[in-house]
């Protein structure tokens, strides 16, 4: 698997080829801003990273959440002060069908290894989205949009805090990019992207760490 590290771009930590001055960004940010503040993938998106997210999800190795959570503990921001960890959600009828959100579990262990506040429950899922596999970025963002809402509960108490936002995969970005714009209605200070593997395109994968998985 191609493990991720610097240097990357310092908006979509998209790697680079070579090292860059200063804090970098890559083509596509400079000419589309992210609304989001920040990507932490451990790995590039390929065939033995996406064996992984199968077993977690469809063969029951849920202890690969503890695995992908471990090795996402490096990127957890120093100050941790106002920083809550919170999940992708998956409507109810995927949730009743797989008893588990694969993301939910990623981000719970995150969250009690680098002792900070988890809400499974702050975004809800209220619309089912088709499978997404094929599909274009544009249609994706068609197919997510107004999937999701605030909790209630929550939605006046995020005011001045911080977000890592937790998935097993990003593809296209658009599930994440609707989730980011919801969070940032409730004037979060910021919210920042955190998954096991992310499709990386267009560069180089900079630096390669061969590791075996043995799941």
């Amino acid at each position: 698997m191609d493990f991720l590290a610097p240097p990357w771009c310092s908006s979509c930590a998209l790697p680079f080829a070579f090292e860059q001055s200063g804090e970098s960004r890559c083509a596509t940010c400079l000419a589309s801003p992210p609304v989001h503040d920040g990507i932490r993938a451990v790995v590039a998106y390929d065939e033995v990273s996406r064996q992984v997210v199968l077993k977690l999800k469809y063969g029951g190795k849920i202890g690969l959440a503890k695995m992908i959570a471990a090795q996402l503990v490096r990127h957890l921001p120093t100050e941790k002060e106002k920083v809550i960890i919170v999940p992708v959600p998956l409507h109810w009828t995927r949730l009743w069908s797989r008893s588990f959100n694969q993301s939910a579990l990623i981000g719970r262990e995150l969250a009690r290894l680098g002792g900070l506040k988890f809400i499974p429950d702050l975004l809800l899922r209220t619309k089912r989205t088709p499978s997404m596999r094929g599909q274009s970025a544009k249609e994706r963002r068609r197919a997510v949009g107004g999937a999701f809402e605030i909790n209630p509960r929550y939605a006046n108490k995020m005011s001045g805090t911080n977000i890592i936002l937790v998935d097993d995969v990003l593809t296209t970005g658009a599930t994440a990019d609707g989730c980011v714009r919801l969070l940032k209605k409730t004037e979060v200070d910021w919210v920042q992207l955190f998954c096991w593997a992310r499709v990386v395109r267009g560069e180089t994968v900079a630096h390669h760490q061969p590791i075996a998985i043995d799941a």
